[in-house]
């Protein structure tokens, strides 16, 4: 459950550069792989994709971004929508910034109803370092859904998580 004092709101330009840092500091992405990702906050803030959604989460205590995330509709398939980003300070690990994110994520949809929103998917690795990423999901409703081998490179399998939001 999240702490009381954690506070999740959409992103805003000015979170711009913490969110990058975020996605960086969790070796989520290269430096010089950031295009596709700066390409998705772009899309954002700029409105040119209105269905793509940012939230970050911020303590009462200190306005500094605590953690991010980042869904969307899952192209060409039924209501499925996708947490494509979710990452949170190291710092902070364990103290509720994730939990809050998802549980936002949850609720914006469920809130959208069945009509926009029947499952949500996540995806990540089959490394060591995702291992802590996998638990998480898994304790937060998710479940293994399918595993599609060697898809990020040899060895490195992508994990795809599965939870109905309605229905």
């Amino acid at each position: 459950m999240a702490a009381p004092s954690l506070h999740v709101r959409p992103l805003t330009r000015a979170d711009r550069s913490a969110v990058r840092d975020l996605a960086l500091i969790n070796n989520m992405f290269a430096p010089e792989d950031m295009t596709g990702f700066d390409e998705m906050l772009s899309g954002y803030l700029d409105a040119t994709m209105p269905e793509h959604q940012w939230a970050v989460a911020v303590s009462e205590a200190n306005p500094a971004i605590q953690g991010a995330c980042y869904w969307a509709p899952e192209p060409f398939a039924d209501r499925v929508w996708n947490l494509y980003f979710l990452a949170v300070d190291p710092a902070v690990h364990g103290r509720g910034a994730g939990s809050a994110l998802v549980d936002h994520v949850v609720t914006i949809l469920t809130s959208a109803g069945e009509s926009i929103a029947r499952v949500l998917i996540v995806e990540t690795s089959s490394t060591d370092s995702y291992r802590r990423a996998r638990h998480f999901y898994l304790a937060r409703g998710f479940v293994q859904e399918a595993t599609i081998r060697e898809f990020y490179g040899p060895s490195d399998d992508k994990i795809v998580f599965w939870r109905r939001i309605s229905g």
